[in-house]
């Protein structure tokens, strides 16, 4: 049993239709436009699945005209699809899942329907899962090819999730569970992350010891320590032996007078293409330039996603991809 990397082929995209008004306010249906731009694109490589509220179908299908675009009728909280999809493994050459709980973060009293997701989304695509009781949000993790997975003791191992397992307990069991062989963690995110502190604006694996990590030269910034950490702590969990690249996070990102909490490793590989978030701010040319460099076989896109990010998240945090085995 093992994970299965991101940037491997992918045989779905998965996503949720944003649908929560309090979280979302007047930007909803804005959201809802910048989701459309990102799942067609995402289209034009593989299927996407698009999971949605009965009563938004009508709404979804004039946003969207796209036959690799299916619509999938289901209950929904949010559209936070990375959180409240299943994980998937390889196991024995055939494609599995494992559904762990999530509880709104603990902090969001409507959870319920997104917390059965994980099951629904198994069925459709006819694959073996098992429920695990653990809470833990997919944004929350993520894992490279040599059997590492990431995290945050913020969001983790938060007291808010519920968890009751101490951190030695936490990673027996996610090594029981996803076949991992070390475990990293990071003390924390991003300031203000609604999430206490995913994983997904932090790092990201691309293969061959090379790790996109998020960064601050703005010594004034309430991330900059914070970041700095985070790449002490790579470095000497692999003794110096990885290939590290910075990646600037925008620093000042304002919408509808709320500072974003933004990150460009909040992105999303299909088969060919990579999507980047938009902030409009000067680094989004030189992040796109070193996203250029880095994977020359691939198109850069870069898409402006601030009204989703106005919720709470990016295009990693609305997608999930489904490997192919």
């Amino acid at each position: 049993m093992k994970l299965i990397p991101e940037w491997l082929p992918h045989k779905y995209c998965c996503v949720a239709w944003p649908c929560n008004k309090e979280l979302y306010g007047e930007v909803l249906y804005d959201a809802k436009l910048e989701l459309a731009k990102v799942v067609n694109e995402i289209s034009l490589d593989e299927k996407v699945l698009l999971f949605c509220n009965k009563s938004d179908i009508t709404e979804a299908r004039k946003i969207i005209d796209n036959k690799n675009i299916e619509l999938v009728i289901a209950n929904l909280d949010d559209s936070w699809m990375r959180d409240i999809a299943p994980i998937f493994l390889e196991n024995n050459k055939k494609l599995e899942s494992i559904c762990f709980e999530f509880n709104g973060y603990g902090k969001y009293p409507n959870y319920k329907n997104d917390n059965r997701l994980g099951n629904l989304i198994s069925q459709k695509l006819n694959i073996k899962s098992i429920n695990s009781d653990i809470v833990l949000e997919g944004g929350a993790i993520t894992y490279d090819e040599e059997g590492n997975l990431f995290t945050t003791e913020s969001a983790l191992l938060n007291k808010n999730r519920k968890n009751k397992l101490s951190k030695k307990e936490f990673e027996n069991k996610l090594i029981e569970l996803l076949g991992v062989k070390n475990i990293i963690w990071f003390p924390e995110g991003l300031v203000a992350d609604d999430t206490d502190g995913h994983i997904d604006n932090l790092i990201c694996p691309i293969g061959n010891k090379t790790y996109l990590i998020a960064s601050s030269k703005d010594t004034t910034s309430p991330n900059y320590n914070i970041l700095k950490k985070n790449i002490e702590v790579m470095n000497n969990s692999f003794k110096h032996d990885i290939n590290l690249i910075e990646i600037p996070i925008p620093e000042h990102v304002l919408f509808h007078q709320k500072k974003l909490v933004a990150s460009y490793i909040n992105f999303y590989f299909t088969n060919n293409k990579i999507i980047l978030p938009k902030f409009s701010v000067p680094q989004d040319e030189e992040v796109f330039d070193i996203f250029n460099s880095l994977f020359p076989k691939k198109t850069i896109i870069m898409i402006s996603t601030k009204a989703i990010n106005y919720g709470g998240g990016n295009i990693h945090c609305v997608t999930m991809n489904v490997p192919k085995i």
